[in-house]
């Protein structure tokens, strides 16, 4: 009977989420939408039409992120980390916005619900515990999932970048200006690394849009927040405002990005000697002090409790 009745609220909660999440998404029928698609059905599809991520966005990310007053200093904060982590369109605020309530409310709901449903166990002072303990871990999984998103990211576009810098010296070399030796290795590092050539792909069309160039370059360090690139993008800086070769500044700084690529792989080298120590002592360790001191210690065991008798 308990079984019964478990599996019956199961069931009624499971057909209120489905039923609830379709009353968000779906879109009611309209008289105007009708009264288009009896006059032209082509004509109504293409011009009632929208896409299932703005209807998503417009129905529930905006109405959850609304819930949540946030200053305008922290959304310009935040959006700046979205776009280092990849994200561009321009409702990913309110996207991480809702994903960030949405996960604060549902998880402790749905610990709770296990716990004293499925597993059974009384309110008490546990409960309450792992409770608000999933609320926590629902308000800071998704900035801890942001923050290592943004590394990844940067991690990849820095292990890249003297590739770039190379292949951006043979197209200089090769009598491209700059605009275009930048739009050339952003289509060739397509293949390498999209996340840098997606970078190199939205300042050049902030190029052609009519920006100027050193305000692209710089926009371009502040999206990746790498400081390679701002090094970069300042020595191009100057060499455009000083009229210096740009070939020579590519090169000289290619070459100090492959020495220190060299110095941080050193670096990782020297680092694994001392974090092998750690999992030495507490796996390998024991397990060798095991296989050569047991049998010493079964001996030394029986030759005492011989002794003793």
């Amino acid at each position: 009977m308990e079984g019964l009745i478990l599996y019956t609220t199961l069931m009624m909660a499971a057909g209120s989420l489905v039923m609830a999440v379709y009353w968000l998404v779906a879109r009611p029928a309209s008289p105007v939408e009708d009264r288009l698609r009896e006059i032209n059905p082509r004509l109504s599809e293409d011009a009632v039409a929208e896409p299932v991520s703005e209807v998503i966005v417009r129905r529930i990310a905006k109405p959850l992120a609304e819930k949540v007053p946030v200053s305008p200093r922290n959304v310009r904060r935040l959006r700046r980390r979205l776009m280092r982590a990849g994200f561009y369109n321009e409702n990913a605020v309110l996207i991480y916005q809702a994903i960030r309530l949405a996960s604060v409310i549902l998880l402790p709901v749905l610990v709770f619900f296990f716990m004293t449903v499925v597993l059974g166990w009384p309110m008490d002072v546990t409960t309450m515990g792992l409770t608000i303990l999933a609320v926590c871990y629902g308000a800071f999984m998704p900035i801890f999932i942001l923050s290592r998103m943004i590394t990844v990211r940067q991690h990849r576009i820095r292990k890249a970048l003297p590739d770039a810098l190379d292949l951006m010296v043979v197209c200089v070399e090769a009598g491209l200006g700059l605009n275009a030796a930048l739009n050339r290795v952003g289509q060739e590092m397509d293949l390498v690394e999209p996340a840098l050539s997606e970078e190199l792909t939205i300042t050049n069309r902030e190029i052609r849009a009519g920006r100027a160039r050193e305000e692209a370059l710089r926009n371009l360090g502040e999206r990746t927040g790498v400081e390679d690139i701002k090094s970069l993008v300042a020595i191009l800086v100057q060499t455009d405002r000083f009229g210096t070769s740009i070939a020579e500044s590519l090169r000289v700084f290619a070459d100090s990005m492959r020495i220190k690529r060299r110095q941080r792989a050193e670096e990782l080298v020297a680092k694994a000697a001392v974090k092998l120590i750690f999992p030495l002592l507490l796996f390998i360790f024991p397990a060798l002090l095991i296989v050569l001191m047991g049998p010493a210690l079964i001996k030394m065991y029986e030759l005492f409790y011989f002794l003793a008798e």
